[in-house]
């Protein structure tokens, strides 16, 4: 602890373990071939599963880091499998854990689940293993559902149902949206913790963080209900049941404020198909001269992120540079002399407006601005 406050565990450090209080789910695509199966079935017994954290989300959802001696475990395990086509004619790779028969139909029902998703190419990156609820707590912890860890971009969720109230489907597909979310840039945030770009912008991730009502990367207190890394994760499983075209599981995770709207599922999308990679440049300028000594340029920042302007005068001439936000506060300024570039920085966050005001000191000459912004 510092300060007073709960340590902050983030996604980086290992596999998050996670409860999912979700119900229903997709379609029974690969989940029923598991309750099926008569050789599954003889293979192992199901274990009862422990959901007393479940039915209500009124609680801390406790997470969990895979220790070292875990992750050797699950390196260790009895398994098969290996990489599977989807339809989409992108490779998955598929780890099922030796409790279940080895039929690889069961592995490729799950790719062409995955593969049924809304996606891009982190499909190919993926790597799932399935097994039952039991096994899989043993690596992602008592209370958890499943997990999932940014560095090995590795998945252990359940190959059935955990309960007959709960899919797997539900749960991998909100698991999914973390590798989604990992594999994406929200510079000079983490994606996994914020959510990705165009989502997190709509939906004022950064502002409201700052003014405490959201917290990224809060996994081991009742701030959970509040992280914006699982409100992306849980509107990304709303998407896809939506374009799937079935019930909608209820909305029990996380604040009824990430509830996402048409925009927001709209955005998520782009974000997995298009996704943001980079600033883009432009270019601003004006001729200023003693009788027209100043100018002022508006500039729309429709995305959260970083925010920089760089500016050259004439040969001769001096410029000042002043940057301000659309309610008029000073952000930052700079005066440039000649040729040499000088230039102002900050982040966008919450602001979808800036100000840029030029202001002749010497001389008179073409002044040039160049924008960079998310």
């Amino acid at each position: 602890m510092r300060g007073g406050e709960p340590r902050r565990v983030s996604r980086r450090e290992g596999i998050r373990a996670r409860l999912r209080p979700v119900h229903g789910g997709l379609p029974v695509v690969a989940a029923a071939a598991f309750l099926t199966c008569p050789a599954a079935a003889a293979t192992r017994q199901l274990e009862t599963p422990r959901l007393s954290r479940i039915a209500l989300a009124r609680v801390p959802i406790s997470d969990s880091v895979l220790s070292s001696g875990a992750t050797r475990r699950l390196a260790a395990a009895a398994s098969w499998g290996g990489t599977y086509t989807a339809p989409t004619g992108e490779q998955v790779s598929i780890t099922v854990s030796d409790s279940y028969a080895q039929d690889p139909a069961i592995p490729q029902r799950w790719a062409n689940f995955l593969g049924s998703l809304v996606h891009g190419s982190e499909i190919s990156t993926v790597r799932v293993y399935l097994a039952p609820l039991g096994e899989v707590q043993t690596f992602c912890g008592q209370d958890a559902l499943a997990c999932y860890n940014s560095v090995s971009r590795q998945l252990v969720v359940p190959g059935d149902a955990p309960s007959s109230e709960l899919s797997a489907e539900a749960v991998v597909t909100h698991e999914y949206g973390h590798h989604v979310a990992n594999s994406r840039s929200d510079a000079p945030w983490t994606a996994i913790d914020y959510g990705t770009k165009r989502w997190a912008s709509y939906e004022q991730v950064c502002a409201k963080a700052r003014a405490g009502q959201l917290f990224p990367g809060a996994e081991t207190d009742s701030r959970y209900r509040l992280n914006p890394g699982e409100g992306f994760a849980e509107s990304y499983r709303v998407l896809n049941e939506r374009k799937a075209g079935i019930p909608e599981s209820p909305w029990n995770v996380v604040s009824r404020a990430l509830y996402p709207d048409s925009t927001a599922l709209s955005l998520i999308e782009q974000d997995v198909t298009s996704p943001w990679t980079g600033n883009t440049q432009s270019s601003l300028s004006a001729a200023l001269t003693r009788t027209a000594g100043t100018r002022t340029f508006r500039v729309a920042t429709p995305l959260d992120g970083r925010f920089s302007l760089s500016v050259r005068a004439a040969k001769g001439e001096r410029v000042a540079l002043a940057l301000y936000t659309a309610t008029g506060t000073p952000v930052g300024s700079t005066v440039v002399t000649g040729t040499a570039a000088r230039a102002v920085t900050t982040t966008t966050c919450g602001s979808r407006t800036y100000s840029v005001k030029l202001s002749l000191k010497k001389g008179s000459g073409r002044a040039r601005v160049t924008v960079s912004k998310a």
